[in-house]
């Protein structure tokens, strides 16, 4: 009969006498028992198949062989770590081979044991991966913190520099006009012009510090109702004309022939849109910049609006936080910010109050093209 037929087992081992023995380092140890023992994990005829392909693959009779092969006692601890876990099976195969018996109830102890063993491991390694993701969401949070806390202060000092400078225009040109009341009126016109623009300058800035403070503390009065939105683009077009002029940049607008009704807060879309103008006039070169507005209906609620300009665009990397607090974006030859970097996080938190989303896409280089979806809110 061939080695590799099913009652091959039988052939090699024979039969299992109640005490056939072997020696390990001294103590005698049972075959029988170590036999049992697989028996028990793997049934018996896979423990004796396993027992006897050893056997072979040794060229050995185990029953007859007058000193222990010291690789059965690892091949037994082999199979068995594979189903009880190695430590285990260390431990029961290294007390068969003193020759001790391992009853049922010393077994389930073992196995208990390691189970508990694994279990604790498993908790300390599940423990110690949730404190190194802690550790890293704190660190993370410690550098963002830094990040907001150097944001502020660049915020502080661009504030100041931004309330400074009006009002140094205002006072040195009243002052001016105090100390020289015969001053020729085209000059007197001059100054008075630059002192009304520079109060204008400075209201904005506050405005903008304040309307920030009301939409974070949710105190901001909405005024809801049907709005036609590309009358409201037309009078923020309007508004910043002079801005466009001066600057002699051309402006496009593609709307539709008639109204594109939608709930909205006409005011306040009207503020959003004027940022986004005046931040296109800013960034596009003058003589030569071109700004194309875009109104659509998308859908039957929503509505897109685009303002394009063919500035000089901006970095991805600076895309990432461009709507968040106290970010600018630097000027075209000095790369100095430009503004206090309020607008557009309120333009976010008005459109997102408004049930719409706003963001841009650009290229550097290539110009940059701020996106408005306005939905129902």
């Amino acid at each position: 009969m061939s080695a590799d037929q099913p009652d091959a087992p039988r052939t090699a081992l024979a039969y299992w006498p109640d005490d056939p023995r072997f020696w390990h380092q001294g103590p005698a140890a049972s075959i029988n028992n170590l036999r049992l023992l697989l028996e028990r994990f793997l049934g018996q005829v896979d423990a004796q198949r396993a027992l006897y392909e050893y056997a072979v693959a040794h060229q050995i009779d185990l029953l007859r062989t007058p000193c222990v092969d010291p690789g059965l006692i690892t091949f037994c601890e082999q199979i068995l770590g594979n189903i009880i876990g190695h430590t285990a099976a260390k431990v029961m195969v290294s007390r068969l081979a003193q020759g001790d018996m391992i009853g049922l109830e010393e077994l389930m102890q073992i196995l208990e044991e390691s189970s508990q063993l694994i279990a604790y491991s498993q908790q300390l390694e599940s423990k110690s991966r949730a404190l190194e993701a802690a550790t890293e969401e704190l660190r993370i949070a410690n550098e963002r913190l830094h990040e907001l806390d150097r944001m502020k202060d660049d915020f502080i000092s661009t504030v100041t520099h931004e309330l400074r400078t009006p009002l140094t225009s205002i006072r040195s040109f009243t002052e001016i006009l105090y100390d020289n009341p015969k001053l020729p009126e085209l000059q007197r016109q001059e100054f008075l012009a630059i002192i009304i623009r520079e109060s204008e300058r400075l209201t904005r800035l506050i405005n903008q510090v304040l309307d920030l403070s009301r939409l974070e503390s949710e105190q901001m009065h909405w005024v809801l109702s049907p709005t036609d939105i590309v009358q409201v683009v037309q009078d923020a077009i309007i508004a910043n004309q002079p801005l466009f002029q001066a600057r002699a940049i051309a402006l496009h607008l593609d709307a539709p022939a008639t109204p594109l009704w939608l709930d909205s807060d006409s005011d306040r879309l009207q503020q959003v849109i004027t940022n986004l103008l005046a931040n296109a006039a800013k960034f596009s070169p003058a003589q030569t910049g071109q700004v194309w507005v875009q109104v659509r209906r998308e859908g039957t609620d929503s509505a897109r609006i685009v303002v394009k300009d063919n500035g000089p665009g901006i970095a991805l990397a600076a895309q990432t936080h461009l709507f968040e607090k106290f970010q600018q974006v630097g000027g075209t030859l000095t790369n100095k910010p430009e503004g206090t970097g309020l607008g557009l996080a309120i333009c976010r938190q008005i459109i997102k109050r408004l049930g719409g989303t706003i963001w841009v896409e650009s290229d550097e280089g290539q110009g940059a093209a701020f996106h408005i979806r306005l939905s129902p809110p």
